[in-house]
């Protein structure tokens, strides 16, 4: 397991010709919205090279992985059933309930395109 991880020197880009949000990008961010994203590792070494992602961070409530192209999140997350927005797709650990879920989403959705 990837050492814990702090993206808060990175930005929080969507738009325009800003880079792509990047996974500790919007674990940061979602932490400043009050979601739980407790204990986070960079899992970026162990996951992606097999999935194709520039980023992978997990948590105690949810996995965040960030893609070079929103073209690729798709398809990944696409293949696998799992919500994307934007270059990012997230999965949820089973614990969480549907509402939790939902309520992530919601959050989420604000934040990314």
């Amino acid at each position: 397991v990837g050492p814990r991880v702090s993206g808060a020197d990175l930005p929080l880009a969507v738009a325009g010709d800003q880079e792509p949000l990047d996974a500790s990008g919007l674990l940061d961010a979602l932490a400043d919205e009050g979601v739980a994203v407790p204990n986070p590792l960079d899992t970026t070494a162990q996951e992606c090279p097999m999935d194709g992602c520039e980023q992978s961070i997990v948590t105690d409530t949810m996995r965040i992985k960030s893609f070079a192209t929103v073209a690729q999140a798709e398809w990944y997350a696409a293949t696998r059933g799992l919500p994307w927005f934007a270059n990012i797709v997230v999965q949820f650990a089973p614990p969480l309930s549907v509402e939790q879920r939902e309520a992530d989403l919601a959050a989420i959705g604000r934040l990314l395109p």
